[in-house]
């Protein structure tokens, strides 16, 4: 009498469940689905699950054709059948739809394949396609841009990196590498590649984490710099940077507000930044790192912090941004490259105070870091916390069931205590006045 086989999981979605909770820490494992032919979930000890639907081709080679990751009440048990039914009944026909791929990527080249992980992949944030594009032209494809994707190695990876190190640029290394290793990541989710190059390689940089953080010293040393006349800023970047204290937000969230995402009168004013929103399948992109929308409510200060911000940029009384981009500074016939303030703008600026002031290794980042370990001295809950600086928790339950919970009282408290901490440490006046309305 044979064996049963092992591994088999329950036509049951409940039973499907349970496997990838319990896979959660432990290594990976293949699923087959009793009674469904050829249908495999391939758990990950990161709680995370895909389904796979394994054929044999018609030359006899055992095939492995990525379906779609887990996702509960979207891609389950149910749809995972629909899809691999349809694919099975292709492949019963003489279809190979990993091997189409494979001669697909045979000719298609590295840049080539490059544009189209830019330009399709759904996963990246406008500020990501910028710094890929960038790594991409400068350092890849003068390289490998023209070489089949499928036949660049990873000595070929390892060349340009060490070409870029030769410059001291390891950081730029490490970037390159990630980028290159993100396109063939995507393609072979879609099918387009087979091998990363990038796999096994390590790291090409040392990477330390960033804890440095503003003293109140410090933080007072800087407002005063901004709010100085004679220091070399523009009256937007004075704005840009107080308004990073205040809220705690990023220099391009501050930097690229519009008009529209700000609501200022009444007793609970909040400012709204979009997240990514899917349009009929298309993602239209948001201006959160995360994608997610970020609610900000309002302190007095920052309330007033904006009001003066637009009336220092009321020349200009039809443009959608607070901090418009000034093209009377650029020469003759160039652009802005973006309609607003640049992030790389206020990231110099900064620079140029530090060292007006004398304060050594601040960014506009760090400033994020001084709001949450100040709410954090002062009891605020890790909740909150993340609330504030719109970071994601990680765990399965927050991901799915909580991304509603916005607890806007507990932040607006939150940053209501900061902002008055601001406001003492710097010496500024408790009276806060409403100097300019924006328009509606």
């Amino acid at each position: 009498m044979g064996r049963k086989a092992e591994n088999i999981v329950p036509f049951n979605d409940q039973a499907v469940r349970k496997r990838i909770k319990d896979a959660a820490g432990q290594s990976r494992k293949e699923w087959r689905i009793e009674g469904q032919n050829g249908l495999v979930l391939v758990t990950q000890p990161t709680g995370t699950a895909t389904w796979y639907l394994f054929y044999t081709n018609t030359q006899h080679q055992v095939r492995k054709f990525r379906l779609g990751e887990h996702i509960p009440d979207v891609f389950g048990l149910k749809e995972a059948r629909e899809k691999a039914t349809a694919h099975r009944a292709q492949i019963d026909q003489g279809a190979d739809p990993v091997g189409l791929a494979i001669e697909i990527n045979k000719s298609m080249t590295f840049q080539e394949l490059a544009e189209k992980f830019i330009d399709e992949s759904s996963t990246l944030s406008a500020t990501t396609r910028t710094v890929y594009r960038y790594c991409l032209k400068k350092d890849a494809y003068p390289v490998i841009g023209k070489l089949p994707a499928i036949a660049v190695t990873k000595d070929h990876v390892v060349s340009i990196c060490q070409t870029i190190e030769k410059t001291g640029a390891h950081t730029q290394s490490e970037r390159t590498k990630t980028t290159i290793g993100g396109v063939y990541r995507w393609a072979i989710r879609e099918r387009l590649a087979t091998i990363n190059p990038c796999a096994g390689i390590g790291r090409r940089s040392q990477k330390v984490a960033r804890n440095r953080t503003p003293s109140e010293a410090e933080l007072k040393a800087l407002w005063a710099g901004v709010e100085d006349k004679e220091t070399k800023l523009s009256d937007a970047i004075r704005s840009i940077i107080k308004l990073a204290i205040i809220t705690g937000q990023r220099r391009t969230e501050v930097a690229g507000a519009r008009v529209a995402e700000l609501h200022l009168d009444g007793k609970e004013p909040v400012w709204i930044i979009p997240g990514d929103v899917n349009r009929r399948g298309k993602i239209i992109e948001g201006r959160t790192k995360n994608g997610r929308e970020q609610r900000v409510p309002l302190s007095a200060q920052a309330v007033a912090l904006f009001r003066e911000a637009w009336r220092h940029q009321s020349r200009d009384p039809n443009s959608e941004y607070v901090f418009p981009a000034q093209t009377n500074t650029l020469p003759n016939g160039k652009t802005p490259r973006l309609p607003h303030v640049h992030g790389e703008s206020v990231t110099m600026a900064m620079r140029r105070l530090r060292e007006e002031v004398g304060v050594d290794d601040v960014s506009i980042h760090d400033f994020r870091r001084a709001a949450s370990n100040w709410m954090k001295n002062e009891g605020v809950s890790r909740e909150v916390r993340d609330l504030v600086l719109n970071h994601i928790d990680p765990s399965v339950t927050e991901a799915h069931y909580s991304q509603d919970a916005r607890m806007e009282r507990q932040v607006r408290a939150a940053l209501t205590a900061w902002a008055h901490h601001v406001w003492t440490i710097t010496g500024q006046s408790n009276a806060v006045s409403n100097v300019a309305r924006l328009r509606a």
